[in-house]
């Protein structure tokens, strides 16, 4: 599992001047591939977006694991109920060393960290972690826990390795959060369609992206949070830049970022969020999907319209 990018290789990315956007010259029959770090952007504090959620993977089991952990980061998610956590279908997905697809559904191999901007927790944070555990099953949740094991995992049912569409899943906690009593972590508003539209977020509206990020591509992660504010551009405009055959679905799928620029979604954080302000309120406007393979920061990412799925996200927390 060593090789965790996602690539589209079915999809040829193509450049063409696009109107009121910078013309840019690449190289052409580039994939599109999965977001692992975000580029650029500025280091922000947890209580600034304490609905910010590290999907990590259990990977190892040696002497070195049970130390600091064995996990590994593989996505991020947003907290959008005490219970629930949403995120993008292909962050289930790896590959092995041979290249096959391998799901990863079983919620025993992942757990969630929250209420913290650091990404990997320290031997000391998991020791006193395990104490708060053991007080809240005893006492209540009252003490502030960074991470949490999962119960349950739900992909959208139309979701379909490697395509764009439907990329969005659910992550149930075995515990219900208590966000009255802790610090640091609150749920994001999901964007109703009968109130903001259909297609929210409209184009030209500058919306804000988090995760764990490089500060250039190919670089380390870093281990502190990161946000990147992205310009939302519109259906036709990201179409002439990404050619077919990406064929977006314009109710599903939208684009925002930059056409030449130095920042922007890197192989930065998959299923992560995009914030938009609506009259005041930060809504979660999308789920971060996939970006250009080669030049990250110099074209726009494609993101899943969560406005889409309200209905479905609602109704399956509903009957789960």
């Amino acid at each position: 599992m060593s090789n965790r990018i996602f690539w589209l290789l079915a999809l040829a990315v193509l450049v063409s001047r696009v109107d009121s956007l910078p013309e840019e010259t690449a190289e052409a029959d580039v994939p599109l591939r999965r977001v692992r770090r975000i580029i650029g952007g500025d280091y922000v504090k947890q209580r600034n977006f304490p609905y910010m959620v590290s999907i990590q993977a259990k990977l190892r089991k040696d002497i070195f694991a049970s130390l600091v952990g064995g996990v590994e980061h593989f996505c991020g998610g947003t907290l959008i109920s005490p219970r629930w956590i949403l995120t993008a279908s292909h962050c289930l997905y790896a590959y092995d060393k041979n290249n096959t697809r391998i799901p990863l559904v079983d919620p025993k191999i992942w757990h969630v960290r929250m209420g913290t901007k650091e990404l990997r927790p320290t031997f000391f944070d998991r020791v006193k972690g395990t104490f708060s555990r053991l007080f809240n099953f005893f006492y209540g949740q009252r003490k502030l826990q960074t991470f949490y094991h999962l119960e349950k995992i739900i992909l959208h049912p139309k979701y379909e390795e490697p395509n764009l569409e439907y990329d969005i899943a659910l992550l149930k906690v075995k515990e219900r959060i208590q966000l009255r009593r802790l610090k640091d972590v609150d749920v994001l508003r999901l964007p109703f369609p009968g109130v903001v539209g259909e297609n929210y977020p409209p184009a030209n509206m500058t919306c804000t992206a988090i995760g764990w990020g490089s500060a250039c591509v190919g670089c380390m992660p870093e281990m502190n949070m990161k946000a990147v504010e992205l310009p939302i551009i519109s259906h036709d405009a990201c179409q002439k830049i990404f050619v077919s055959p990406i064929n977006l679905t314009q109710t599903m799928e939208f684009c925002a970022g930059y056409v030449n620029g130095s920042k922007g979604i890197g192989s930065g954080d998959s299923g992560g969020p995009l914030v938009c302000d609506f009259e005041g309120m930060m809504v979660l406007a999308g789920v971060t999907s996939a970006i250009h393979a080669k030049y990250p920061e110099s074209y726009p990412a494609v993101f899943t319209r969560v406005a889409a799925f309200t209905e479905w996200l609602l109704d399956t927390m509903k009957s789960n």
